[in-house]
């Protein structure tokens, strides 16, 4: 905000962020901190008028500053006209979303009442007026205030309130004069105003709701400055338009639809070719200056199109959505990217195309899911292979470097790999291209090598150029690649480092990610203390960011922990919180952990129900928990079906598991339960074997320590020397942690082993550890 600068000329720069969605992110929370900052010192009312008017955008601003009023001596009061909205208005999703959280309160205006109309009357006209004129106000208009509004300044212009103000109970005059609707009510109001009037304004509406005094001297044929001031002074005593106090010489239209009104009568031949006077008297007036207002250019010039303004449509839709891009509006954004790629229509490339494209691939990756990402993947490849035709590089290799959901999308890798053809060795574009690079690898095709050394190469080279941002960027990355393929400490000694970096720049939605990976990596080890304080830094800057998907992460996160050391009513708590401040579709997570608990506390059927509940159609990363938790159930219960249904979790999931080793373990920690539950031999010495390298920690994901599940598949194969080893190994671990549902299980499986062996002091041994079983329980 210029402004802000020109007050504040020593304030620094904000860090930059090239992730589109943490920009967004940084610009509502920014002015949403702004206004309870100053409702601090002074309670602050904010009236938003006309709120069916408002863009998508600004109603998503509205959703997230709205979120942040409990905390506040802030009110937001709205008013729309409700027979404006159908279901798939933008203020109807908004609304929807606002009812859903319970975050606001919705007052029905069925119209003025007769005594206020009365009192409107007798303000605006000066005079008491009598029953039967406000009788006849407020049965034509049903108290509508816009109505109301207009019938009485008409009334007022025409002299016909105190004519007929004359005769008690009301005369023809004041029924006949009172219209049917408000278009008829605008339509008389104009009718009073001179012909000349008339067609000024009519080009004025085309031109916007706000309009320049200059651009209409420029677009009304053989008009002196002194008639068109002439002309804009009668509209202005009939309350027409009015003067804008923020700019001389500039006006808008008292309602819009007044201008709504006037343009609607226009054909749609001469509509047009206004749009394109319009557009050439803004390029004359502006001059240089023309492309600080390109928004407003490519509106008219889109508008033109039909004319053959193809080259200046390009331009100014061009610059108009790369500004929106800059303010994080990605609608505004894709709808001038879309205008601009039409106007172009395979034109000469010189690099207006491939902008477009890049343009519209950075809007499409924000605002679309599925298919309709992937095309936006699709044309960053395209925005790419332009550049590199014209032999831009340096703009071929910022489209390869562009951060996108790698997770979901496929060509990540590719596009980063002809990046780095490209780049100079050992230079910053060559790190943040591995950085890319690495993370891509391993998420798209599961290289998990080969990723780890492009991402210490890239290391290597933020360090070289003192990079602190890159290097922030590749500590994250390689702490949840190292967490995800089960190295637990190197992911923790990267992970402190990022924490560290990405707390020093101020990047909220990094240390949201970096606090996830830690946290997990933290829950593996038995570092209970680390992962709470990472959770708690996490939860706090998710409740500032205030997004749902966010805060559902500490929320998972701080139900996970509280599962793993027993606390239930801490889960509970959290599931209240979590439900009151978000979607059920956020909470899976949440519910997983209450639906353990139910089995723990007895309740298998409802724990089955509730597992299920949470298993999709789909394959997606949840389905280890689930299918653990199924499997944990079917060995502590009875269910040959339920052990059937998870085997086809795993094998739907196969896949994706092997990518990760962590979710392979998972998958094996899950496979492992079923064939001690089935006696399958066979297929324990075959999970034995993939799971031993991994002994003394715990997957967070299914819950289970490893020394326990191994423990389970050496005494299944009659090892039961290696099995005691195991369990003893499982129960340190736990008690260590503080892990005590685990600890209870794992000590009763061991003394059931132990008195199965039933050797020299196996017996006492069983004893002592049932006993600590029923104390935790209990």
């Amino acid at each position: 905000v210029p402004d802000v600068k020109e007050r504040l000329p020593d304030l620094q720069a904000p860090p930059q962020i090239d992730d589109p969605e943490s920009a967004r992110f940084r610009l509502f929370d920014s002015i949403s901190t702004f206004l309870k900052s100053a409702s601090s010192a002074q309670p602050i009312v904010l009236m938003l008028e006309d709120l069916h008017w408002s863009d998508k955008p600004s109603l998503m601003l509205l959703e997230f500053v709205a979120r942040e009023l409990s905390n506040s001596r802030l009110m937001i009061v709205g008013n729309y006209r409700d027979a404006e909205l159908n279901r798939r208005h933008p203020l109807s999703l908004t609304l929807g979303e606002l009812t859903r959280e319970r975050l606001f309160d919705r007052v029905i205006l069925r119209g003025l009442q007769k005594h206020d109309v009365h009192r409107f009357i007798e303000v605006a006209a000066g005079i008491d007026p009598p029953s039967g004129l406000v009788d006849v106000v407020h049965t034509q208009t049903e108290g509508n205030p816009l109505f109301v509004t207009e019938t009485v300044r008409l009334l007022i212009q025409e002299g016909d309130i105190s004519s007929g103000a004359k005769t008690e109970g009301g005369t023809s005059s004041w029924e006949i004069r009172i219209p049917e609707g408000v278009r008829e009510v605008i339509g008389r109001r104009l009718d009073r105003l001179s012909e000349r009037c008339n067609e000024v304004l009519t080009i004025a509406a085309v031109i916007g709701r706000q309009f320049r005094f200059g651009v209409l001297m420029k677009l009304v044929e053989d008009a002196s400055e002194n008639m068109l001031l002439d002309v804009l002074d009668e509209a202005l005593d009939a309350r027409i338009v009015e003067e804008v106090p923020t700019e001389v010489g500039l006006y808008q239209f008292a309602h819009a639809l007044i201008q709504q009104t006037l343009s609607d009568e226009l054909s749609t031949t001469r509509t047009v070719r206004l749009h394109a006077r319009i557009a050439e008297a803004l390029e004359q007036l502006w001059g240089s200056e023309s492309q600080q207002h390109a928004a407003e250019l490519a509106h008219h010039f889109i508008e033109a199109e039909s004319l053959g303004v193809s080259g200046k449509l390009a331009e100014y839709a061009l610059l108009a959505g790369e500004e929106a891009i800059s303010r994080a509006a990605y609608q505004d954004a894709a709808r001038y990217f879309e205008s601009a790629l039409s106007a172009l229509d395979g034109g000469v490339n010189d690099g207006r195309k491939a902008r477009i494209l890049f343009g519209l691939a950075r809007a499409g990756v924000v605002l679309a899911d599925g298919a309709a990402r992937q095309a936006a993947m699709d044309r960053m490849a395209e925005a790419f292979d332009s550049y590199e035709a014209i032999g831009d590089i340096p703009s071929a290799i910022k489209v390869a470097q562009e951060p996108v959901d790698i997770l979901q999308l496929t060509g990540v890798t590719e596009l980063a790999k002809r990046g780095l053809r490209l780049a100079e060795p050992g230079s910053l574009d060559e790190g943040w291209l591995l950085s890319r690079y690495g993370t891509a690898l391993h998420a798209e095709r599961g290289e998990f090598e080969l990723a780890h050394e492009a991402l210490n190469t890239a290391l290597a080279i933020s360090k070289q150029h003192n990079d602190l941002g890159l290097e922030a960027r590749i500590t994250t990355n390689l702490t949840q690649r190292l967490s995800a393929h089960d190295e637990l400490a190197a992911a923790i000694e990267h992970g402190e480092r990022a924490e560290e970096l990405i707390s020093s720049l101020g990047d909220t939605v990094s240390e949201i990610r970096i606090g996830t990976f830690l946290a997990n990596a933290y829950l593996g080890v038995g570092d209970v203390g680390g992962a709470e304080r990472v959770i708690s830094k996490l939860s706090s800057a998710a409740e500032s960011l205030n997004a749902a998907s966010y805060r559902s992460y500490g929320w998972e996160l701080q139900a996970r922990l509280a599962t793993l050391c027993g606390e239930w009513a801490r889960v509970a708590d959290i599931a209240k919180e979590a439900a009151a401040g978000t979607e059920a579709g956020w909470l899976s997570g949440i519910a997983l952990e209450e639906a353990r608990i139910l089995f723990e506390k007895g309740d298998s059927d409802g724990a089955e129900l509730q597992f299920s509940s949470k298993i999709g159609d789909g394959v997606n990363w949840r389905e280890p928990a689930a299918a653990a938790s199924i499997a944990w159930v079917a060995h502590r219960a009875t269910g040959q079906d339920m052990l059937e249904r998870v085997k086809d979790l795993i094998n739907r999931g196969a896949g994706s598991a092997d990518k990760y080793r962590s979710r392979a373990r998972s998958s094996q920690t899950v496979l492992a339960m079923i064939a001690v539950e089935e006696a399958d031999s066979e297929s324990a010495d075959r999970l034995y074997a993939d799971l031993v390298g991994r002994d003394g920690g715990m997957d967070p994901t299914t819950g289970i320590s490893t020394g326990h599940i191994l423990g389970l598949l050496a005494s299944s194969m009659g090892r039961s020397s290696d099995a005691s080893a195991h369990l003893e190994s499982g129960i340190e671990f736990c008690r260590s942690a503080g892990y005590r549902p685990e600890l209870a299980w794992t000590c009763s499986d061991y003394a059931e082993m132990l008195l199965e062996r039933n050797v020299l002091g196996d017996s006492e041994k069983a004893t002592e550890l049932q006993d600590e079983a029923i104390a935790i329980a209990q």
